[in-house]
């Protein structure tokens, strides 16, 4: 069994297209290398103002949002999510996330490991 706080790890940058998003970090939590098989889980935090560029990928993530108010979009949708709020983002649809907010946006996306 593997036991891990997020501040047990150190955060990470988060890069997009060859360049550091500002504002934006990652701690992998759970990972193949703990021998996850199937799926691994990320813990981010998005400073207010920050923001993911729109992109898209093969594959599909479950988020769970601890903190903040972030604006998220898949497709044409978009909704802020606040705390205690789970979305699913559907896999090959473009997706974004800007924190809306004036306090630091925190959350859980679990992703498959081909991801």
């Amino acid at each position: 069994m593997k036991v891990v706080k997020p501040f047990d790890l150190k955060p990470q940058p988060v890069e997009f297209n060859g360049s550091v998003i500002k504002g934006v970090t990652i701690r992998w939590l759970i990972k193949k290398e703990d021998g996850a098989p199937n799926y691994a889980m990320r813990y981010f935090e998005m400073e207010p103002g920050a923001s993911i560029p729109e992109h898209q990928h093969p594959w599909e993530h479950e988020i769970y949002f601890l903190k903040g108010k972030c604006l998220v979009t898949e497709g044409e949708e978009e909704v802020v999510a606040e705390k205690d709020t789970a979305l699913f983002i559907r896999p090959n649809l473009p997706h974004s996330y800007k924190n809306v907010g004036d306090e630091k946006v925190v959350f859980l996306c679990i992703i498959p490991h081909n991801g």
